[in-house]
C-alpha cells in the first residue's frame, strides 16, 4: 500500500483499533479501496489543483476526500459508480471550505505592523547625495577600489568586463566593489554628519 496517501496508509493496516469491528483486517475491503485510491488519485489530484489555490491545498482536499470516503466505505453499494461518488465529496468538502473561510472573521492588524502613512516615511540619507559629494568620497578610496567602482557604477561594466579591464580574478570583482561600497558608506556617512553639525 505504498502509494496511498499516508494517513490513509495508517488508517488501513490490519492492526487498527479503529477498523469496524464486523469489517476486521479483510483483503476484499483493503483491496477494494486501496483499488480506489489508486484509480481515481490523479484526476481527484487535478481537480483539488484546479478548485485550490495552491498545490498543498490540493493535497489536503484530496487527502480529506479520501478520509471521508474510508469512513463511508462500508455503506456504499458493491455497484456503485465511486468515481462520480468520490467527485461528489471532493465538491462537497471544497465547497465547505469555502463558506468557512467567508465566514471566518478577519484579524485586525496590530498598530505596530502598519505600513506609516506616507508622509511620515522618511527618506533615505542616500536620496540626499549630491554627484559633488559621490566624487569627493570616491577621491578618498585606494586606487583598486576605485577603479572597480567607477567601471561597474559609472561606467556600467560587467563583472566579466572588469576582471579583464584590470586584470584580475572575476570573485575579486566582487570583492573589491562590495568593500569599495562599504568605505564609500563610511564615507559619506560622516561627511553628512559633519555638515550637520554646526
Amino acid at each position: 500500500m505504498d502509494r496511498l496517501p499516508a494517513k490513509l496508509a495508517v488508517v488501513l493496516r490490519p492492526d487498527d483499533a479503529s477498523a469496524p469491528a464486523d469489517r476486521g483486517p479483510g483483503a476484499r475491503f483493503e483491496g477494494r479501496f486501496e483499488d480506489a485510491v489508486r484509480t481515481h488519485e490523479l484526476e481527484l489530484t487535478i481537480l483539488a489543483e484546479h478548485l485550490s489555490s495552491g498545490k498543498a491545498d490540493a493535497r489536503d482536499l484530496v487527502q480529506d476526500t479520501f478520509e471521508r470516503a474510508l469512513r463511508a466505505w462500508d455503506r456504499l453499494p458493491p455497484d456503485s459508480n465511486v468515481r462520480g461518488w468520490l467527485i461528489t465529496i471532493l465538491h462537497n468538502l471544497f465547497i465547505d471550505r469555502c463558506r468557512r473561510a467567508r465566514r471566518a472573521p478577519t484579524m485586525p492588524i496590530p498598530d505596530e505592523l502598519q505600513a506609516p502613512p506616507a508622509e511620515e516615511v522618511s527618506v533615505p540619507a542616500w536620496a540626499n547625495v549630491t554627484p559633488d559629494q559621490l566624487r569627493a568620497a570616491l577621491s578618498q578610496l585606494d586606487d583598486e577600489f576605485r577603479r572597480a567602482y567607477q567601471l561597474h557604477a559609472l561606467e556600467g561594466r560587467s563583472y566579466r568586463q572588469i576582471a579583464d579591464e584590470l586584470a584580475i580574478p572575476l570573485s575579486t570583482v566582487g570583492t573589491r566593489l562590495l568593500r569599495a561600497r562599504r568605505k564609500l558608506r563610511l564615507i559619506l556617512l560622516r561627511s553628512m554628519r559633519a555638515e550637520e553639525t554646526p
